[in-house]
């Protein structure tokens, strides 16, 4: 196959989209005589939401056949695309502000596609808000999301708003038989019953299995048998038991066995959301956060199972019935060390929200500053002239009185390493980092290896401070 199945298949018209509500709803509200400006789709995972915003996108602009090729390719000027998760500052909302006001460079609408809008900081969706309530007559807004809730309620109150169900097991089904036949793939009906079933309410997820049982040019059942190995429960529990070295080998069984790790990531964290939801225990939280933390990276790193690895032995180490070692206590011991020994600062539990204060930052703040100077004396030096403004154990606001010191650490190397400093100084994962821009310099304690005491700080030193210490350990 030159092109994947999910993409062949991605729906390009409304009766193509697999959620029988959805196309009958937005096919009545296109054939309306007033076209709202902001919609809000909402619903799980692999449902059909962006799908369906690039769809809308090309209905309002005529059904052009050049323009919607373009748009299918992603390459219309007048159809943007944003991912709220890397692009979730007030920097991005303002920029788009400003370029919305520009007329259509073909089309008749400007798009905008947010997806995962609820990633946006709180400064960027009252930002976004501000848009939404006095857009300009040739834009329109379609926001995407898993989470509506955690969306301003101001927002979705200006939107027109599309629930995407979960989809039943027929339309699954119904979906899987349409590429089969164009495909002409010999598979029987009870086995697409089966691959629907395991898909967990994915239209993209059933599709991505079909492929791998058609790739394997093995028995569906044999294949399916595989993939049902690679049990979310079970690893769960092995986490849970705290056996780092059974997870390990958990995770080195499914990679080997060909188990794309990105998918079991996602199967994990449905599973957990469902155990979370039916029992109510917060310690699925931690699980749930280490995870999302996981698959985020996965898209960069160089070995694929590699953030999952990690996951796993910061969550098994922690509370663990063993003892962690520090380097110290290693040196000074009697150990016999056979192979490589993870050393873990602190611990990663679940997040604090709710435990811990303002005041507790502020009284760990010395202890932040120096873990974050090993991994970035930049990021360091920036963070020396900021404030801790608010904290409630899960999102942490600091005031910043520059704006190039905003700038650089709403990057997101600075954020994850400041995000990241402040969980392991907590014992817990890592917190949300929002930045407000002050008005003016705070007096703020100085850590240095010879100095400690409080200094005003002005824009002058702080940036010879920080451009001296680019010089020395490197460019941000």
């Amino acid at each position: 196959m030159s092109q994947t199945l999910y993409l062949k298949y991605r729906p390009q018209k409304i009766e193509e989209l697999g959620l029988v509500g959805v196309r009958e709803m937005l096919g009545k509200m296109l054939e309306g005589k007033t076209l709202p400006h902001a919609w809000l789709f909402s619903g799980p995972r692999g449902t059909g939401k962006t799908s369906a915003a690039r769809i809308l996108a090309k209905m309002v602009n005529g059904n052009n056949k050049e323009l919607n090729l373009e748009i299918e390719m992603g390459s219309c000027p007048d159809v943007i695309e944003i991912d709220a998760a890397s692009n979730r500052g007030i920097d991005e909302i303002r920029e788009l502000r400003d370029k919305i006001k520009l007329a259509p460079m073909r089309a008749k609408f400007k798009v905008y596609i947010v997806d995962e809008v609820h990633m946006l900081t709180t400064e960027a969706a009252n930002a976004l808000l501000k848009t939404l309530e006095e857009p300009p007559p040739h834009a329109i807004f379609v926001l995407c999301t898993t989470d509506p809730e955690k969306l301003p309620e101001t927002v979705i109150s200006r939107c027109t708003r599309i629930q995407f169900k979960r989809p039943s097991l027929e339309e699954i089904t119904d979906k899987l038989k349409i590429i089969v036949k164009s495909e002409k793939i010999k598979i029987k009906d009870e086995e697409l019953v089966m691959i629907a079933k395991m898909a967990r309410g994915s239209f993209r997820d059933a599709i991505k299995i079909l492929e791998q049982v058609v790739l394997a040019d093995q028995p569906a059942a044999q294949v399916l048998g595989l993939l049902e190995s690679a049990d979310p429960a079970e690893f769960v529990k092995i986490l849970r038991d705290e056996d780092t070295k059974k997870a390990l080998e958990f995770v080195n069984n499914l990679v080997g066995a060909g188990v794309g790790v990105r998918n079991f990531i996602e199967r994990c964290v449905e599973y957990l959301r469902e155990k979370l939801l039916e029992t109510m225990d917060k310690t699925y939280l931690g699980l749930i956060e280490g995870l999302e933390k996981a698959y985020e990276k996965t898209k960069t790193t160089a070995v694929e199972q590699l953030p999952l690895e990690i996951f796993v032995i910061e969550m098994t180490s922690t509370n663990s019935k063993h003892e962690i070692l520090n380097p110290k206590q290693i040196q000074n011991s009697n150990v016999q060390i056979s192979k490589p020994v993870e050393v873990v600062r602190g611990s990663t539990t679940s997040s604090g929200k709710g435990k811990y204060k303002l005041e507790d930052v502020q009284g760990k703040w010395t202890d932040i500053l120096k873990v974050v100077k090993p991994h970035n004396h930049s990021v360091e030096a920036l963070l020396r002239s900021t404030r801790p403004l608010e904290f409630d154990g899960g999102n942490l606001m600091l005031e910043v009185f520059y704006k190039f010191h905003k700038d650089k650490l709403e990057t997101d190397k600075c954020r994850q390493i400041v995000e990241d400093a402040v969980g392991e100084v907590f014992g817990m994962g890592p917190v949300r980092l929002e930045l407000k821009l002050g008005e003016r310099a705070p007096r703020v304690e100085v850590v240095r290896e010879d100095v400690v005491g409080d200094v005003e700080v002005d824009i002058v030193k702080a940036a010879e401070e920080i451009f001296k210490v680019d010089k020395e350990a490197g460019s941000l």
